[in-house]
């Protein structure tokens, strides 16, 4: 399952329906428990995204991605860009 491209490309529209959602919520406000939900994820994505730069761009590199794309993909999908490029899933 780990070693499948559409295991991993399914969480990657997870990521990208996270940044839905925070642009959703942002746009227009929730309110409750929904407002909770989308504290937690905007603080996951804006802070953790960027700080998996550290991680990521030597992997991507190795794998022979640019810096600059190893950037934008682990900005937008996170963990499961870069993950499944160091296992070989993904190459360039």
């Amino acid at each position: 399952m780990l070693n499948s491209k559409n295991f991993w490309y399914a969480n990657m529209a997870g990521a990208v329906a996270g940044w839905a959602f925070i642009i959703f919520g942002a746009a227009a406000p929730f309110s409750g428990l929904l407002y909770g939900l989308w504290v937690v994820v905007t603080l996951l994505w804006v802070i953790g995204h960027p700080l998996e730069l550290a991680m990521a761009i030597p992997v991507a590199m190795k794998a022979g991605y640019s810096p600059a794309a190893a950037v934008v993909y682990t900005l937008v999908f996170g963990i499961t860009w870069w993950i499944p490029v160091k296992w070989g899933v993904f190459k360039p």
